[in-house]
């Protein structure tokens, strides 16, 4: 095999056979211009497939294709001791250059073994990369599986599920992924973001079959990319910052404006474990400015005498403190009969209610949140 080189020009060899090889997920059309130029210059094109990609753009181009095969490749497909046989004779008869479009998706008996046909049988073998996969061309074939799964004649489980039916598996994805995370399983990661991912997919394509009152997977990527623009305005505009913490005030200024929110915690799933919730509420709570004292307090009990929350102090082995004594308010709650993400998930709900009650409370008074001192969050803080 003579390998990669141009092939197309005023020096073409007579008998020789040109290999050109598409990315398995670009774009059909989206050829180099050195393929353009060989496919149109007058060559001998052949596939080995009644459904090869390019044939359509091909067409629409002008550009005539003799399949050898009658339906996609296969088993019974012609195999590379046929093909450099057809070939063969067509580089002989006419003297012209010969092209073969591989299979994207990888010719039955590989490239490989068709190369070495050819140059059994006399011929030259030039090969040319007529187009590259681009980053993200794999998601347009995922799309397209996922179209054929909820088409007619595609699976029966898949065509019958709707937006209520795969909430759980949503979650449980997203939770599989998190524990190949935490596992360090890189390759685990991949895999379950794919899941991820299909699940995405999933929805969209529910979505789109309810015509012009849905939304496609296009639109998801669309309001993605809008929302990645706009909350990146030191990328994509003119302002400045001075580290990741001023990307991150930023982004939730924007967030906040869009949105139309008087309040951190508005928008947020209280629908996640209780754990998480807390911990996002207390984050979001420091983040704001309030009090340590009064961010790591439980808030205000309904009853008199209910229990009160952490004192919020920490010491080296604090972390490991801290699982220990969650751990055993878990084991506590089993033992009392009391499901303890439902316990958590009432005092986490009531503090997300002290926090927005603070906020209104300074916003009434005329004072911005964000801009409080220790002492004015105390004033307005609910006892």
């Amino acid at each position: 095999m003579t390998g990669l080189r141009e092939p197309a020009g005023p020096d073409l060899v007579v008998d020789s056979v040109v290999l050109l090889s598409t990315g398995a997920f670009a774009p059909a059309g989206a050829l180099t211009a050195a393929a353009w130029d060989l496919l149109r210059g007058g060559a001998d094109v052949y596939a080995g497939r009644s459904d090869h990609p390019l044939l359509e753009p091909l067409a629409e181009a002008g550009v005539r294709v003799t399949v050898l095969a009658h339906g996609p490749a296969g088993p019974g497909g012609p195999g590379p001791g046929s093909v450099a046989a057809r070939l063969g004779e067509r580089a002989s008869a006419t003297g012209a250059r010969v092209v073969y479009l591989l299979d994207p998706a990888g010719e039955p008996a590989g490239s490989a073994d068709l190369a070495a046909a050819l140059e059994t049988a006399g011929l030259g073998v030039d090969t040319l990369v007529g187009s590259w996969d681009p980053p993200g061309a794999a998601m347009l074939a995922a799309a397209a599986v996922m179209d054929r799964l909820r088409s007619p004649g595609g699976c029966p489980w898949d065509a019958k599920q709707t937006h209520a039916s795969l909430a759980g598996y949503l979650i449980e994805e997203a939770y599989e992924a998190y524990q190949a995370l935490e596992d360090g399983d890189s390759g685990g990661l991949r895999e379950e973001l794919g899941d991820v991912f299909m699940q995405v997919l999933f929805h969209a394509r529910i979505a789109a079959e309810r015509g012009a009152e849905g939304w496609t997977i296009d639109d998801v990527a669309g309001g993605l990319v809008d929302k990645l623009v706009r909350r990146h305005p030191h990328v994509f505009g003119e302002v400045s910052v001075d580290g990741p913490d001023a990307v991150e005030a930023n982004w939730e200024k924007i967030k906040a404006v869009e949105k139309g929110r008087r309040s951190v915690t508005e928008g947020m799933p209280l629908s996640q474990p209780a754990l998480a919730l807390t911990a996002t509420l207390y984050r979001k709570a420091r983040k704001l400015g309030i009090p340590d004292d009064l961010a790591a307090a439980a808030p205000a009990r309904p009853e008199p005498d209910e229990a009160g929350g952490p004192d919020g102090g920490t010491t080296a082995g604090g972390a490991e403190d801290v699982g220990r004594a969650l751990f055993s308010v878990v084991v506590l709650a089993g033992r009392l009969g009391v499901d303890p993400e439902t316990a958590l998930r009432a005092v986490a709900r009531r503090y997300r209610d002290t926090i927005a009650a603070a906020e209104a409370s300074a916003r009434d008074a005329g004072a911005e949140p964000a801009e409080l001192d220790a002492a004015r969050w105390r004033a307005h803080w609910p006892s």
